[in-house]
């Protein structure tokens, strides 16, 4: 009787042994993942610069500015960009003025 029971308690030893070290791997990769992720989203990859725009609306601005520039020229671009701004810098103020 105390072979078998000598038996089991190293059996289950060994299952806790294997259970922790399961645990703890999936552990490790359950954060290697997520670094990997955080990573990937920071990253500016083509998938990426659609959400990067949308998220920075005037550095989108800057860049339709700048690329106005190079292919019509800015003699064309500054008055159109100047009137533009200028009607948006007017509609907000007016939206807050009335919203207050």
């Amino acid at each position: 009787m105390n072979d078998i029971s000598e038996r089991e308690a190293l059996v289950l030893d060994r299952l806790a042994l294997a259970r922790a070290q399961l645990l703890a791997a999936n552990l490790e990769l359950r954060d290697m993942q997520s670094r990997k992720a955080q990573r990937s989203e920071r990253a500016l990859t083509v998938s990426n610069v659609g959400r990067a725009l949308l998220d920075a609306p005037m550095v989108s601005l800057l860049a339709s500015i700048v690329l106005g520039s190079l292919i019509v020229g800015p003699k064309r671009v500054v008055p159109v960009v100047m009137r533009v701004g200028v009607s948006a810098w007017l509609t907000r103020t007016v939206r807050a003025v009335i919203g207050h």
